[in-house]
């Protein structure tokens, strides 16, 4: 049987993102790639919906997109906010602990998204020069209120970043909100084979970097700056060498989200999403965000009582759907999530929940077969999917 990859990252990619994958490689330095990257570099733009700033697309896991955006913003002495709904909101702790002695930790209850004005109450007094969220928290579901939270921002010198590895190109997005610094990788919503950090920097963030060189060389954007917009004119710049073929597949990606329209796609991700909620809720499976903290990427909830993860997993993926376990330590092995962003249709979503039932009954869970699938198909059928 094949098997669909329905986990939040890496996902199943176009098949023509996967043909310039294969392709020859181009000298990074020839015209013909420079051209490309530069059109991946305006396309990065367009979906970060970004008037001006520093788009890039580097060598890398989201983790190192991570530490370009805590290296180039801050000093030693930085006093630095962080607001964590889950595991990689708390890797934003570890990364500054190594810049910075001065973190401090806003973190809601387990499920809760933050509260926009208890954020405004803590940076209005312009104690912090740095302000991190994690929109879409791959590890619990839970997003924010990035619209609402970024509006503070605009009149601050505060630098606001946004961890945006589980939204940007699934949920709807914008760095004229008052982002300063946002970033992503390329498996996710990007819907690009992983290897890439990609993410764009704004005016503010832009020039407190210029003025305060990182204790990084790799992840020195100050260097990388030259680079980019050398290639943004269509010529090539060497620092290191990129990862031609996956510019190659960027390029490609980036091009069917600007045709499909970023507004459409977010809206096809928020229907997915909807269905998939309406079959597990139908089932009686119990989400861990709560109401109004859902996310369009992934889908977080919490397996019964009597049913083993690593069993149901196993099953899962016998049926045909390859789903993720739990991240958050305290029940790292209570909950499972399954991804549904980039080119996912309703067919992926149809054969996910029929996994998921399977895996359930297979395990003891007293279940009517179908009973979440016609839930799902309610939702995609209402809305012309």
């Amino acid at each position: 049987m094949k098997k669909i990859l329905m986990i939040p990252g890496p996902i199943e990619y176009e098949h023509d993102v996967l043909s310039a994958m294969a392709k020859p490689t181009y000298a990074h330095t020839s015209k013909e790639f420079a051209e490309i990257f530069k059109d991946a570099l305006e396309k990065t733009m367009m979906v970060f919906d970004a008037k001006d700033g520093l788009p890039y697309a580097i060598s890398g896991s989201g983790t190192l997109a991570m530490e370009i955006s805590t290296a180039n913003f801050i000093k030693k002495d930085s006093k630095i906010l962080v607001v964590s709904t889950g595991y990689f909101g708390d890797r934003f702790v570890d990364l500054f602990s190594r810049f910075s002695k001065n973190v401090e930790v806003y973190r809601p209850p387990l499920g809760y998204s933050a509260d926009p004005k208890e954020i405004y109450e803590k940076v209005s007094k312009g104690e912090y020069d740095l302000v991190t969220v994690t929109h879409v928290d791959t590890s619990s579901g839970v997003k924010n209120n990035i619209k609402e939270i970024a509006k503070f921002f605009r009149d601050l010198d505060t630098i606001l970043v946004v961890d945006g590895v589980c939204s940007i190109g699934g949920e709807e997005f914008s760095m004229q909100w008052g982002v300063d610094v946002a970033f992503t990788a390329s498996q996710k919503a990007l819907g690009v084979p992983p290897g890439l950090a990609v993410g764009v920097v704004g005016a503010k963030a832009l020039k407190f970097m210029e003025k305060n060189p990182p204790l990084t060389f790799y992840s020195d954007l100050r260097i990388w700056q030259n680079v980019l917009r050398t290639y943004m004119q269509g010529k090539a710049a060497y620092f290191a060498t990129p990862a031609v073929n996956l510019i190659l597949a960027l390029d490609v990606s980036l091009n069917m989200i600007v045709k499909e329209g970023i507004d459409n796609r977010v809206k096809r991700h928020q229907i997915i999403a909807e269905s998939i909620r309406a079959a597990l809720k139908e089932i009686g499976l119990k989400f861990i965000p709560k109401e109004g903290s859902y996310a369009n990427t992934i889908s977080v909830q919490y397996l019964p009582e009597n049913v083993k993860q690593s069993d149901f997993l196993a099953d899962a993926e016998r049926f045909g759907a390859v789903f993720a376990g739990g991240l958050i330590p305290e029940i790292k092995e209570k909950y499972f999530r399954i991804g549904h962003m980039g080119s996912i249709t309703s067919s992926e979503v149809l054969i996910a929940i029929g996994a998921v039932e399977r895996a359930l009954k297979k395990n003891g869970y007293k279940i009517d077969l179908g009973r979440g699938l016609s839930a799902a198909q309610e939702v995609l059928y209402n809305s012309g999917y």
